[in-house]
Order: structure tokens, then sequence, then C-alpha cells
């Protein structure tokens, strides 16, 4: 089980380098620490090979999140979007979101605040970091 473990934490650092998986299955990776790290800078994309990522508010009943892909310039150029969240309790979870016009992810949160990553990596080979934001949990009233 431990190996397992080590594999998928390998596998998801590998990715993160070469951008290059298409996998559709989350990665997950236990984590120990209770806090989430301060979210890092991001970069904007070359002109004309911009893309838009919607990151909504939590759900507040389920503390869900959810991610959209709204198009852009450069959707046509978009091979990847990486989705990944930092949730409080230290687990981290990997998912791709198609780079079609409407694709939604639905990650499950905390009822804390997360930090969520996004990275679009053109066909070109260039990832670029596009999010990285902490997401608090509010509750209504």
């Amino acid at each position: 089980m431990r190996n397992k473990v080590l594999i998928i934490i390998a596998v998801a650092v590998a990715f993160l380098f070469t951008a290059g998986c298409t996998g559709n299955n989350p990665t997950v990776t236990p984590g120990g620490s209770s806090s989430v790290p301060s979210p890092g800078p991001t970069v904007t994309m070359p002109s004309g090979q911009s893309v838009t990522v919607q990151v909504n508010e939590k759900d507040t009943s389920y503390a869900t999140i959810s991610v959209i892909f709204s198009g852009g310039e450069g959707q046509m150029a978009t091979k990847d979007i990486l989705v990944r969240v930092t949730r409080a309790d230290g687990e981290v979870i990997i998912e791709h979101l198609p780079p079609e016009k409407g694709a939604e992810l639905i990650i499950q949160g905390t009822k804390d605040t997360d930090r969520i990553e996004v990275y679009a990596t053109l066909n070109t080979g260039v990832t670029y970091k596009i999010i990285d934001q902490l997401l608090p949990y509010r509750t209504r009233g």
C-alpha cells in the first residue's frame, strides 16, 4: 500500500514538471499538515493564447468547488488544464479539466480554507500557472 502512495506522489510530481499526461482520473495525495500554503504568483498567458477558467465560491452546504473552462483565444492551442486543490486537511487533489468550453469539475473541498491552483498547458508544451488562490468556506446568513 505504501508503494502505491509513493508511486502516486512520484507520478503527480512528474506530471507537474512535464505536463504531458492526459489522464482524467483524479490523483489524491494524503498530507499531514493542517495549514494551506499561501498562494504564489501567476503569469499572464501570451496575447492570442489566453484562456479563462472560472473558479466559483464553495458550495455553502457541501463545500464543493466548481471549476469551469470558459474558453478564450487560446482554446484551440490548449492541450490540458490541470487543477490542483490543496485542502485544509493536507490532502492534495489533482484533476484535469478538458479544454472544451463549458467543461466543469466539481471537487470536494473542506469546511475551511483550501487552496486552488490552475495550470494551462499549450500544444507547444509550455505550462502557465493562471490561477492560485485561497477558497474560504462561507456559511449562509
